[in-house]
């Protein structure tokens, strides 16, 4: 027994010496012992202590270093919910890229629809179907190095003819395949000299010294042949001017007679009155007219006749009072020059071409050429002048002196005495044009304002009504809780579109754009709001019974005051979460409305009447840009915004995801 009280004493006098000297700790921290023995690193470690117990700038023994502890303090400090989950929101990829798409639609849409000029009873019907593209007057450099001859001008295109007797094609494509030579063409033009040209609407026509015509593009009514039954009178009179319409040619001869083919049943171009033939010296032609100018100096207009371009037409100048050198024709207007340079421009007020529309000249006018909606005009100093509508840039017209203008459809070209080209006016749809000849760019930026403005009112009436039911519904309970809800849920049983449909019909027929869109808003709204509510709902019942709700009714606030600044703003995330994923819902709501003619209706762009009229098969097959771009749109906003609302949403409660 005493053997085993020393073994006890010695033990427990072993740990009063291992305690003086380390300290009280765990057995994985003891410095290694050897049979009571210390070993060489023991030696080093007691050193090192030592040594940092001396040395005053020591953090040993001091405790924590307040400057670190600070630093972690600021780090760890606490931020408020929002704080965190714009932070939380910021790191995560998905939903930065949803943001920065989503603002620069917005940007786009509102900015762009304040600065884009925008009628939306415009329509052209020289410019449908269109294709995405541009360079239109992007002309080929030779026409400078070679001297310009000749330039005429499509819808979409021009030739040129130089003084070396070559030619140009230049500017977009279309269907008819205009800028592709026909190889036979080719072949028939080899070693043959050209001595004019011209282009229509769509098809191109060249002459040659031997007076053979050849043409290509768009052939529907045989514009592009020599017609059979005046081939002889052609090559026998000889070929002075080629001239080209709209899907019809022209051929004045070197005996002033004329010769027109292609589609001129409704127009009657081709009845060329006898007391014209044989004395025209100059002709110009626009879709349905001709005027010509002739030998006697009188003028007179073919094709369709009764409308202003003919009975506003100055008497002086078919009477002989005055000698006509040079017309023009716009599409509802004309203009002529006399022999002494004095202008007279006549037709429609409408066009905003004629009477005081027409510009001061300083110089007698030496030239006059017409485009569809403008006129432009030279004077004997080389200055130019342009009137008119500006649809496409048509009025900006350089500075310079210039020698020879030439003008058509929705383009003009002026060259200067050393040789140089000078263009504006159309040159080009960023997104092709629709089967009205609208640019679809303005379009969809005016369209996508429409959407959504829409949208967002729809969305801002679904929140108020289905925050106030369910916050009501949720903190009133009992009977109130049971008739709001039953409401919700009979509004929730209806089929959406049908309900819709059937609510768009009860519209009067001549009912204004404005209240039509105005009741697609109230009618997204009103059907919209009973998910958001029993959301809410949910969220209210299970704060009602948390300790602040009860300390705030013990302190006696009202229940509204409860509802809305204790209550509201806990329930707020899950709102916004909603509201946004609502947002890209009612976009694709109205715009499935609009493509079933129940929502914005023509000529008022939206995103959803655009893809409604892009329906057929043709169009799907051939005139893509028509649905593609307006569905780009609708799916660009659509995806973005849930991209927002899935971030805002982790961004709020990140541990939804582990859930």
């Amino acid at each position: 027994m005493n053997k085993t009280f020393n073994k006890s004493i010695k033990s427990y006098g072993k740990f009063l010496k291992s305690y003086l000297r380390l300290g009280f700790t765990f057995s994985n921290d003891l410095p290694n012992m050897d049979n009571g023995r210390r070993l060489p690193e023991d030696e080093k470690l007691d050193k090192d202590v030592r040594k940092n117990l001396n040395n005053p700038n020591s953090n040993v023994g001091a405790g924590p270093d307040p400057t670190s502890e600070n630093k972690d303090l600021k780090e760890e400090a606490i931020l408020s919910p929002g704080k965190v989950a714009v932070k939380n929101f910021f790191r995560n990829p998905l939903g930065v890229i949803g943001l920065i798409m989503f603002v620069a639609i917005i940007l786009l849409v509102f900015i762009g629809s304040a600065v884009l000029p925008f009628n939306q009873y415009y329509s052209q019907g020289n410019l449908t179907n269109v294709a995405p593209g541009g360079a239109y007057m992007n002309f080929p450099k030779e026409m400078e190095k070679e001297g310009s001859k000749k330039i005429s001008i499509g819808n979409t295109f021009a030739v040129g003819l130089t003084n070396e007797d070559n030619v140009y094609i230049w500017g977009s494509d279309n269907e008819d395949k205009v800028l592709t030579v026909p190889s036979e063409v080719k072949k028939a033009l080899q070693g043959k000299k050209v001595i004019d040209v011209a282009a229509g609407d769509r098809h191109i026509l060249v002459a040659t010294e031997d007076n053979e015509i050849f043409g290509w593009g768009n052939n529907s009514f045989e514009q592009t042949k020599m017609p059979p039954m005046q081939e002889n009178q052609i090559k026998t009179e000889g070929i002075e001017k080629l001239g080209a319409g709209v899907q019809y040619s022209v051929v004045l001869t070197k005996a002033k007679n004329l010769v027109v083919w292609g589609s001129t049943m409704a127009s009657r171009l081709n009845l060329i009155p006898s007391e014209v033939q044989g004395k025209v010296e100059d002709f110009d032609t626009s879709p349905i007219n001709m005027i010509v100018a002739k030998t006697d100096g009188t003028v007179q207009l073919l094709g369709v006749l009764g409308a202003e371009n003919q009975t506003t037409m100055p008497k002086k100048l078919t009477d002989g009072t005055v000698f006509v050198k040079k017309v023009a024709l716009t599409s509802s207007s004309a203009a002529a020059i006399d022999d002494k340079g004095k202008l007279y421009v006549w037709g429609p007020s409408r066009d905003q071409i004629s009477g005081a529309n027409v510009p001061e000249f300083e110089a007698p006018i030496v030239d006059i050429q017409g485009a569809d909606t403008t006129f432009t005009a030279l004077d004997e100093n080389g200055k130019l002048y342009s009137w008119g509508k500006d649809n496409y840039g048509e009025l900006k017209t350089p500075d310079g002196e210039f020698e020879q203008i030439y003008a058509s459809y929705f383009n003009q070209y002026a060259v200067d005495k050393e040789g140089n080209i000078k263009t504006w006016g159309l040159n080009g749809f960023r997104f092709g044009s629709d089967d009205q000849g609208r640019d679809i760019f303005t379009r969809l930026i005016h369209g996508g304002r429409m959407t959504m403005i829409i949208s967002l009112i729809s969305t801002i009436i679904q929140v108020v009504l289905g925050v106030a039911i369910g916050m009501i519904s949720g903190f009133a309970g009992g009977r109130v809780d049971n008739i709001l809800m039953r409401v919700s849920e009979i509004i929730s049983s209806f089929p959406f579109y049908p309900m819709l449909i059937s609510l768009s019909a009860l519209l009067p027929p001549g009912a204004s754009q404005t209240q039509r869109i105005t009741m697609v808003m109230v009618l997204l709204g009103l059907l919209g709001w009973t998910g958001l509510a029993r959301l809410v709902r949910g969220q209210i019942l299970a704060e009602r019974e948390r300790d602040y709700i009860t300390a705030a009714r013990a302190l006696g606030v009202k229940n509204s005051q409860i509802m809305i600044k204790h209550i509201l703003p806990n329930i707020l995330s899950i709102v916004i979460v909603n509201a946004t994923l609502a947002y890209a819902g009612n976009l694709l709501t109205e715009s499935g409305l609009s493509f079933l003619g129940f929502g914005v209706q023509e000529p008022t762009p939206s995103w959803g009447n655009m893809l409604s009229a892009a329906q057929s098969s043709e169009v799907l097959n051939i005139y893509w840009w028509r649905w593609v771009f307006p569905a780009l749109a609708v799916f660009l906003v659509s995806f973005s915004v849930n991209l927002i609302g899935d971030a805002i949403r982790d961004a709020i409660d990140p541990r939804a995801n582990e859930r």
